[in-house]
């Protein structure tokens, strides 16, 4: 089986909803791949945000048990792919020593009507309500969709 890594700064909102929106999508799917997640500035051993929580469970989804891990206390060598939320992320993964075609960007779409809402990364949702946290979701949800289309 392989595995991916989904990377965020504190590893309590978007890496975490990555992380089991992927696995209950490759389970769905039938896929040989599972998602961890960690985060670039995490503090290990945090739960997962209260949003995050309610977001991913309004999906069926369970990230009640989540624990927050540092990047560096993961073994690397367990995956086969890395997935920043933001550029930053993957610029880091790079500067650490993973290979460049082992590391990729999560990319939501674009709101064309909306100029405030032409980022292609994930927005981090830290710190907004739960309707912050739905949109975010969403937005991690159509990503990792196209991401598997790509496996």
């Amino acid at each position: 089986m392989k595995k991916v890594l989904f990377v965020c700064t504190g590893n309590t909102c978007r890496s975490p909803m990555a992380e089991v929106i992927f696995n209950s999508l490759a389970e769905e799917k039938e896929l040989d791949w599972r998602a961890e997640s960690a985060g670039i500035a995490a503090v290990n051993g945090r739960p997962a945000s209260l949003n995050a929580i309610n977001a991913v469970a309004e999906l069926g989804l369970d990230l009640s048990g989540h624990m927050s891990r540092f990047l560096p206390s993961v073994d690397l060598n367990e995956f086969s792919l890395f997935v920043g939320m933001g550029d930053e992320h993957a610029s880091i993964l790079r500067n650490i020593g993973i290979p460049s075609g082992m590391v990729r960007v999560l990319r939501r779409t674009p709101n064309p009507d909306d100029t405030y809402d032409l980022r292609t990364d994930i927005v981090d949702p830290y710190g907004g309500d739960l309707a912050v946290y739905r949109k975010c979701r969403d937005d991690i949800k159509s990503a990792v969709l196209a991401l598997i289309a790509t496996l």
